[in-house]
């Protein structure tokens, strides 16, 4: 299973929602972050990326810290802005059809544990969630709820009114904390179901959008686009590898700590990376090769600030790797 979570990348905005509405402490935070190999310094960073296999790791830690209904505590959290460009497509849609159209086709870009397919009838139109990967209930069970929570809110947001009608279905038990589901969903919250789904009347359909915007919506629908790209072909481990170091605001990773931000094993990197005719070194000291370039060229910088900041233990080994890099300690 790790491997399959590991090769979806996953928005980072969700972690970092998370962490920051529920890591008040710096105790909590740690226990959020346990085990996931993100650091603070990359939750902050709005370009690093995550796999899903961190996400459902973040999503357990949170179910160990606060029980299983714990997703509902803050329902806020999940508005239309935590869901980026997908929010935005969805409010600025002509009407309700165009939202629930946008949804359809680009929810697996911020959620790619689940695709949603639509069926229709005479009086309702039902959207059906689909898990993609294999994940124990209890980790799913909070995600959907999220997932459910935030197809709520963009509807009442269109709408401009509470969503009475939608009826909101788990394909699970009912778990100890359905009173709390209902009191943030609604009466319609039904379990047990065959899939998870969320029906709704076509009447709403045809509803237009106060928010409709024709420029903002074609440029959010872009942004999916090339995202949904990424998604669904994603790159090889190698290419992965080396967007993570990219990435990195400071100081290094090495090999061990690489391969479990990969949800791989050591070896596995290893194996993965040699078929490709490098190795992990040569990545790692190439990336530092285009940051010192960078670093070194401001001025404001000194060699052994620049040294700290790229993971050397002193100045005298960074301008060792100057020296073999560009010949000199600062290239011109």
């Amino acid at each position: 299973m790790e491997s399959t979570l590991a090769r979806l990348p996953m928005t980072p905005g969700y972690f970092r929602l998370i962490l920051r509405g529920y890591g008040d402490t710096p105790e909590r935070r740690a226990a959020i972050l346990e085990g996931t190999g993100v650091t603070e310094a990359m939750a902050a960073d709005g370009a690093a990326d995550i796999s899903l296999f961190q996400q459902v790791r973040q999503i357990g830690n949170m179910v160990a810290l606060f029980g299983d209904g714990w997703a509902l505590d803050h329902p806020d959290l999940w508005n239309p802005a935590s869901h980026g460009p997908l929010g935005v497509a969805g409010v600025t849609a002509p009407n309700v059809a165009g939202l629930i159209d946008v949804l359809q086709r680009f929810s697996f870009v911020r959620a790619p544990f689940y695709q949603m397919t639509v069926a229709k009838g005479p009086a309702w139109l039902q959207m059906d969630y689909a898990l993609t990967v294999s994940i124990d209930e209890r980790l799913w069970r909070p995600m959907m709820e999220i997932a459910l929570i935030g197809v709520q809110r963009i509807l009442a947001t269109v709408l401009t009114a509470p969503t009475r009608g939608a009826v909101f279905h788990f394909a699970c038990p009912e778990p100890g904390h359905a009173d709390q589901a209902r009191a943030v969903l609604g009466d319609q919250v039904v379990y047990g179901a065959p899939v998870n789904s969320v029906r709704v009347p076509a009447a709403w359909l045809e509803v237009a959008s106060p928010f409709a915007d024709p420029a903002l919506h074609a440029a959010a629908v872009a942004e999916l686009q090339a995202a949904l790209k990424r998604v669904s072909e994603p790159v090889g481990l190698r290419g992965r590898v080396e967007r993570l170091l990219r990435t990195l605001p400071a100081g290094r990773l090495t090999a061990e700590e690489t391969a479990r931000l990969m949800g791989v094993s050591r070896r596995t990197l290893v194996r993965k990376l040699a078929e490709t005719g490098v190795g992990y070194r040569e990545l790692l000291d190439a990336e530092l090769r285009t940051r010192a370039m960078r670093m070194l060229r401001d001025s404001s910088l000194s060699q052994a600030r620049i040294a700290e900041m790229l993971g050397y233990a002193d100045p005298t080994s960074f301008s060792r790797s100057c020296r073999r890099w560009f010949g000199a300690e600062r290239p011109r």
